[in-house]
């Protein structure tokens, strides 16, 4: 087997591998380029509404081979750091369905509204059913000391008509109301990271941090000490590069992920 450029690649998903359900020009390829030459791969995502068997399917479906295992939610992140953190506690999620999920599968108890008295932590990010209600149940499990966990700082997202509210317009309102600020999860904090890195079994000088974004996937792998890429095939473009400031300019930065294995895995 041939001696790799970096044994792992930690790839963001929407904006690098694909763009509105379509993967990204080349994508597919160098994806099974990667498989060949034995380079571990592990999808990271902010998205808190997903599992990683949800992110399999939509991947297999463009036809990129994949596992779950090889995918990392900011909701199952949220889950294992709140088990590390206390074990299995009492949680009171105003979150997507990925979170919802992941808690239950570690061994917390999600909480209806009506016990906002119980939590041990409140968990918040994106949420399309946000309401009065969860607005004042989240307010009073704060006021009366359950830790804040925010999933991904996100000010919005792309949606399929147009920008779409992110996970941080949802916690934002949480912090105003009380002073408390959350414990972030998702990129680019350390925290999604470190687990990545457990998962993979690998250091961070070993592998490489891929996505479209310098404020979160660049900035992420800077935090953990690794090499980043910037591929310009999402939010950044080319005529972006020139205002990216010192202290998050990527490693590489290529076209799309074409480019990349062509460059780094000849």
């Amino acid at each position: 087997m041939m001696e790799v450029a970096y044994r792992g690649v930690i790839l963001d998903l929407d904006g690098c591998v694909y763009v509105d359900g379509t993967p990204t020009e080349g994508a597919v390829e160098a994806l099974r380029r990667l498989r060949e030459v034995g380079v571990r791969i592990l999808y990271v995502t902010n998205n808190p509404e997903v599992t990683s068997e949800d992110c399999a399917n939509k991947l297999e479906a463009m036809g990129i081979e994949c596992r779950p295992e090889e995918f990392l939610t900011v909701g199952e992140a949220s889950a294992i750091y709140v088990h590390q953190r206390s074990g299995p506690s009492k949680v009171l999620l105003i979150a997507g369905r990925g979170v919802v999920e992941y808690c239950k599968r570690v061994g917390h108890r999600v909480l209806s509204l009506d016990r906002w008295s119980e939590a041990d932590y409140l968990i918040v990010g994106h949420d399309r059913g946000i309401s009065y209600e969860k607005l004042t149940a989240g307010l009073r499990a704060l006021l009366r000391g359950a830790v804040f966990i925010g999933t991904n700082p996100d000010a919005i997202h792309p949606g399929r008509d147009g920008p779409e509210p992110g996970s941080g317009a949802f916690i934002a309102p949480f912090q105003y109301m009380t002073g408390v600020k959350p414990t972030i999860i998702g990129k680019p904090s350390r925290i999604i990271m470190e687990i990545a890195l457990r998962r993979m079994g690998l250091g961070a000088g070993e592998v490489l941090v891929v996505g479209d974004r310098v404020d979160t996937d660049v900035k992420a792998g800077k935090l953990i000490g690794s090499d980043t890429a910037l591929v310009l095939t999402g939010i950044m473009k080319e005529r972006d590069l020139e205002r990216i400031p010192p202290e998050l300019k990527p490693t590489h930065v290529f076209k799309n992920l074409r480019e990349l294995v062509e460059r780094l895995y000849p």
